[in-house]
């Protein structure tokens, strides 16, 4: 995974001092995140690059978002707050030492529709997840997100390629270890000899290091995850598996998020929020699969990068309801934005959380986040890739 949305789906805060969340939507930093360009002062209309761009300040007021390649209008900041580094701030937050507490944007009135924010996701550097402001009374509105003050990134956006076809594999001798490399985290027999015993301990262990009460995993997840670690996700060793593994438990509330919690609640308010003009009438496109994958578009990348179609644009559904596809997408978010990277390559789980969450845990006012992925990590490798030795490199350090 490791982000933002259109007009009409815009960050929200949600925060409570103190509170464990029990997640709106998975883990609200959530993870996701917009990168912020604090170097970039672009006008409306001026041309940006998707891979690199995403929200700015145009003035302390209001900011831009990158779309199609051309700066638009995103949001106004609400009455009271400044615009910083592309989210709004309380001022007091910006002057007093404590960590900078962000401020709910509101839409610009000339700002466009969902559907022209088809790229407000983070780069191929740093992913972004994305989820709409929480809806008034919804559990999300009192829950803290990354951190303390801090608005929940987006649930779980993909980046859009100009490719739909999910890149290649690399080999076990590009970095990542697989087969019998050793220094890839020990290869070698089916899926590294990882068993549903080790899973399931696995996830045990990783709930017991973030102090959290994570279910058992179900057979079938299980089962799932190992038919799908090869195929889907390219995964080469037990360490880029425990990498992968510790992440999408953080972006899934330890498995038992396949669908926003709130859009099960409030199912109309979200069909709304995640509306655009070239979604396949009735079918809605909100955070579903263990990664939250958001949008029309996303679905579309997904579903041709698995199956060659668009199977999963018209049925997104399943990406929720059915155990395979909900861990096969996941696994294709991992493969296709994350691998690749030559830190994770390298074994810094670092690396992998700045893929997919960067920008608010590594670069951010999140960093504890990044801190409790990382914990999850050193309770899964040892199970997964004995005597591997765990690396933190590659996000805020």
């Amino acid at each position: 995974m490791v982000s933002m949305t259109s007009a009409a789906a815009l960050l929200a805060i949600a925060l409570t001092a103190g509170v464990q969340p029990s997640y709106a939507s998975p883990q609200p930093q959530i993870q996701g995140t917009i990168v912020p360009r604090a170097d970039a002062k672009p006008a409306l209309g001026d041309v940006c690059d998707i891979n690199k761009d995403r929200i700015v300040c145009a003035d302390e007021k209001s900011m831009l978002i990158c779309d199609r390649n051309e700066w638009v209008q995103f949001s106004n900041c609400t009455l009271g707050t400044v615009c910083r580094d592309g989210n709004c701030y309380y001022p007091e937050s910006l002057s007093s030492g404590a960590p900078a507490a962000t401020a709910p944007a509101t839409p610009a009135a000339s700002a466009p529709p969902a559907a022209g924010s088809s790229n407000t996701m983070a780069p191929s550097s740093s992913l972004a997840q994305s989820q709409p402001p929480a809806p008034p009374g919804s559990a999300a509105a009192s829950k803290p997100a990354s951190s303390p003050g801090v608005a929940p990134p987006p649930t779980t956006a993909v980046t859009k390629l100009s490719s739909a076809q999910p890149s290649a594999a690399p080999s076990s001798s590009a970095g990542g270890g697989g087969g019998g490399n050793e220094s890839g985290g020990g290869g070698g027999g089916d899926n590294f000899g990882i068993t549903c015993d080790k899973f399931n301990k696995a996830v045990s262990a990783a709930s017991s290091a973030i102090s959290n009460s994570y279910p058992a995993p179900s057979s079938s997840q299980c089962n799932a995850f190992l038919k799908n670690m090869k195929s889907a996700g390219g995964i080469a060793s037990s360490r880029e598996a425990a990498m992968f593994l510790a992440n999408i438990l953080w972006e899934s509330d330890g498995l038992r998020a396949k669908e926003e919690y709130d859009c099960q609640k409030l199912p109309d308010w979200c069909a709304q929020n995640y509306k655009t003009p070239e979604d396949v009438p009735g079918k809605t496109y909100w955070g579903r699969g263990y990664i939250q994958l958001t949008w029309h578009y996303n679905y579309i990348d997904a579903s041709k990068g698995l199956y060659g179609d668009d199977r999963l644009a018209n049925s997104p559904e399943q990406v929720a309801k059915d155990e395979d596809t909900a861990w096969a997408v996941s696994f294709w978010f991992w493969r296709d934005r994350v691998r690749s990277d030559p830190g994770v390559q390298a074994g810094n789980f670092g690396a992998s959380i700045n893929k997919i969450n960067g920008g608010l845990e590594c670069r951010g006012s999140a960093q504890d986040k990044a801190k409790k992925r990382y914990a999850m990590y050193k309770a899964v490798l040892p199970i997964f890739a004995p005597g591997e030795t765990p690396k933190e490199t590659g996000c805020y350090n």
